[in-house]
């Protein structure tokens, strides 16, 4: 069997598709009268709103033999929804991972690269980095763009290995080339910040996170290069790489920023909560030069 075969609907997938779609949930306890307590109109309702889910994922997975990314897009619409359901019902996990299986089957690159993040995540399915590596590079064979990124995590951090930074550059470079994202960018610019792979080079971070935030939309994309900027503004080691010192400016960074970490940690994402923070006290640090009546020198 080939590797990439492992995410591919069998019959078997199709069949367990169908049935978790027509489950019916039955409350069986011999006790005298105790099966007639057990099932109150709360549970009745629980039970009817999971069933409508699992069909509405089946109906989603089905299509994708008409548009392969339908449960992708249904997942989209649907995500909180979903998360919050799995938590309570294995069966919902279930559906999700044959629904995405589906999807792969009838060649959603987006679907092989959501799967891939489900299992980096692991927070509804069991955590598996071997596997999202895996399905990044599938999806990025198939034209996905974002696997492309998300492949620079998986080197960048060691997450199947060492961390390798010369991959990860590589990955970050690539997508930055052939689709440039606010995502990509940010990126980008941290390798130079850090001097991972390249030579530190605040300058060369400054204008790859200026143009991250350029090409940033909402809140929640806004807030990761805004939160760079605005750190970069108030560290004087970065001002001897001839970025000028604007505290005023880097207030407003941080602001922005700690509104779209407050709508990621309540989408669920709680591993934002340390870089919340650290908007917050980069705010009062921001504030206090700016009071200190010192005069920075800003463009």
């Amino acid at each position: 069997m080939r590797t990439e075969d492992k995410y591919e609907a069998t019959e078997e997938d199709l069949t367990r598709i169908a049935e978790l779609a027509e489950v019916k949930l039955l409350i069986q306890d011999e006790s005298e009268g105790l099966g007639e307590m057990l099932v109150s109109e709360d549970l009745d309702f629980s039970i009817e709103i999971k069933k409508t889910l699992l069909n509405e994922m089946a109906q989603a997975a089905f299509n994708t033999t008409l548009d392969e990314d339908s449960f992708f897009v249904f997942w989209c619409e649907n995500r909180e929804r979903i998360r919050d359901a799995a938590q309570m019902s294995d069966e919902v996990a279930e559906m999700l991972l044959l629904g995405f299986k589906l999807a792969i089957t009838n060649g959603s690159a987006l679907s092989m690269n959501c799967l891939g993040a489900l299992y980096y995540m692991g927070d509804i399915v069991e955590q598996d980095y071997e596997k999202a590596a895996e399905l990044y590079e599938r999806a990025m064979d198939a034209g996905c763009y974002q696997s492309i990124i998300n492949l620079g995590y998986i080197y960048e951090y060691g997450r199947i290995g060492k961390p390798d930074h010369d991959k990860a550059y590589q990955f970050y470079s690539l997508a930055a080339a052939l689709s440039p994202s606010s995502e990509a960018l940010y990126k980008l610019g941290d390798m130079f910040s850090r001097g991972k792979a390249v030579p530190r080079d605040m300058r060369k971070a400054f204008a790859l996170y200026k143009r991250s935030l350029q090409l940033a939309e909402g809140d929640v994309e806004i807030a990761q290069p805004a939160i760079r900027l605005a750190n970069i503004l108030i560290d004087p080691m970065s001002w001897d790489f001839g970025v000028d010192a604007d505290p005023l400016e880097a207030l407003r960074l941080f602001q922005m920023a700690e509104i779209g970490l407050r709508r990621d940690i309540a989408d669920g994402q709680y591993y934002y909560e340390k870089r919340l923070q650290e908007a917050i006290e980069g705010q009062k640090k921001a504030r206090e030069m700016v009071e200190s009546g010192e005069e920075w020198i800003i463009d």
